[in-house]
């Protein structure tokens, strides 16, 4: 079981205590196997996200995802540096200029805040949840996840309270300022990461819906407009309901646990391992039987097989209304579309590598920059083989996909099966260990198999190239000679083609 994993098992542990009432065994049994499923299940649908998209939202349009892109920096990595000095460098780096800021001074429902200016637009950035530098307020502000109301609604919606609070606090304090740079024509941008993405969404709200800034903040006129969120916190997509228009920025990254932590997901996650636990008992007992064998033979490395040798559901709709991106992966590549928030696959937990590693500010930038570099490519992206349709051995090794492991169950294959990037076979990750750039494909680096990664350009025709060899050789024409007239290396230059020879008997 990958590290990664058990870490965000551990932090899910830490907020349900519906997963902390499942028995430790079962829990492990759960885990372990559950990811092999889920992972197989995806693999088996190498467009199933894709399908998911088209059938419930629109591709991102150019203009937003450059928008996003652009304001990746201070919106989502910025913030998070100790000294205003150290933002202002980064942020001078992407031509933005740091004006003013609130930094150093964070508490509970008193989110920290920088304001920068480029080019007409003026963008508030609220960072999202950090404990150290806000000496654990923003995790009251977080946990404060009882309904508030909403002022000037007249529908009864609700916000998260610890959200809500926060940003009315930030509305008194930065309507001031606002206000002159509306009037003086900026564009206003309001940002933020995680927890703070889900601030700036309410804070939108509140100020084109107070009396004292309705009129500056009047989109119509064109004059300023809000972007929303970078990145969405744990109550992000279901901040407010249902009154606040959909946030065109809000984001959400392919495996980013974060933005679908919430009851109903916990509590289906805790089901599935559940299932899954009391399914797998003969998964178990086969496993639990390779591990003895293999501490019997002092835990011998694993080889491969050599030729010639003996063989060895709930109803989730949720509540949510409005937009998200969604950060997608299609045949390994990542795409973005437009969703509703009640999108299903943005409702499950998924036990994967990067479910909290997705969430991280550079995580987010990387990510919007492989869906541009997969939008610039040329190339259509090979058809990804099916983990179901693989058969028994790996096509490039002849080995059983599991010969590296010590588990060997029919689940646990699934852990060492892989899609090469540029066929689109499945084989062992033994055979898939190296990566290399594929730029047609958009890709700045890619797991492929060892057939693909030592594939060369087809041979020449060799009948021409060796007659003009030798017709070179009897003019002795473009020959480098070594000192005493033979040659250790001849270098003849036939057009365009460059040709070797090892030391030949005598001058040519």
């Amino acid at each position: 079981m990958r590290e990664e994993i058990m870490q965000g098992i551990k932090t899910l542990l830490s907020l349900s205590s519906t997963l902390q009432d499942i028995p430790p065994r079962e829990l492990l049994v759960g885990i372990l196997y559950l990811s092999a499923e889920q992972r197989k299940t995806l693999r088996d649908a190498p467009d199933g996200f894709r399908r998911v998209a088209v059938e419930t939202g629109r591709p991102v349009s150019q203009h937003l995802l450059d928008a996003l892109m652009g304001m990746a920096l201070i919106g989502t990595y910025a913030p998070y540096h100790e000294t205003a000095f150290e933002v202002q460098r980064f942020a001078l780096q992407q031509n933005w200029r740091l004006v003013t800021e609130r930094l150093g001074d964070s508490r509970k429902h008193r989110p920290a805040w920088a304001l920068f200016l480029k080019d007409g637009t003026a963008a508030v950035s609220i960072r999202g949840t950090d404990v150290e530098q806000s000496r654990g307020g923003d995790l009251f502000t977080d946990f404060d996840a009882n309904a508030g109301g909403l002022p000037t609604c007249a529908t009864g919606a609700a916000a998260h309270r610890g959200v809500l609070s926060a940003a009315q606090v930030l509305e008194r304090e930065l309507r001031p300022t606002l206000k002159v740079l509306a009037q003086a024509g900026y564009r206003i941008v309001l940002t933020g990461h995680s927890l703070g993405g889900a601030v700036a969404a309410v804070l939108l709200w509140l100020l084109r819906r107070s009396a004292a800034s309705r009129n500056w903040f009047d989109t119509s006129s064109g004059r300023s407009s809000g972007l929303g969120a970078l990145g969405i916190a744990t109550n992000g997509a279901r901040t407010v309901q249902p009154v606040i228009p959909p946030v065109p920025g809000a984001e959400v990254n392919s495996m980013d646990a974060v933005p679908r932590l919430s009851p109903s997901a916990l509590g289906r996650l805790a089901r599935e391992l559940r299932s899954c636990a009391a399914q797998s008992g003969a998964d178990l007992d086969e496993d639990l039987n390779h591990y003895v064998e293999r501490l019997s033979s002092v835990w011998a490395p694993r080889v491969r097989y050599i030729p010639g040798r003996a063989d060895w559901e709930e109803d989730d709709k949720g509540d949510a209304d409005g937009n998200v991106v969604w950060l997608h992966r299609a045949r390994g590549h990542l795409e973005a579309a437009l969703v509703p928030c009640t999108a299903a696959p943005l409702r499950r937990l998924l036990l994967d590598k990067r479910m909290f590693e997705d969430h991280s500010a550079r995580a987010i930038h990387q990510a919007l920059r492989a869906v541009q570099a997969r939008r610039d490519a040329t190339v259509e992206l090979p058809p990804w083989q099916k983990f179901s349709d693989a058969g028994e051995k790996c096509p490039c090794c002849g080995s059983r996909y599991e010969w590296m492991n010590t588990a060997r169950s029919g689940k646990m294959r699934c852990h060492a099966m892989t899609n090469c990037r540029l066929c689109g076979l499945v084989v062992c990750v033994g055979c898939a260990s190296s990566r290399r750039s594929i730029p047609e494909q958009g890709l700045d680096t890619g797991r492929v198999c060892d057939r693909c990664a030592w594939r060369g350009p087809p041979l020449p025709e060799l009948g021409p190239l060796f007659g003009a060899l030798a017709e070179a050789r009897q003019r002795k024409g473009g020959m480098e000679w070594k000192e005493g007239g033979c040659p250790l290396l001849g270098i003849a230059r036939v057009g365009g083609l460059v040709c070797f020879s090892l030391c030949v008997d005598g001058p040519m």
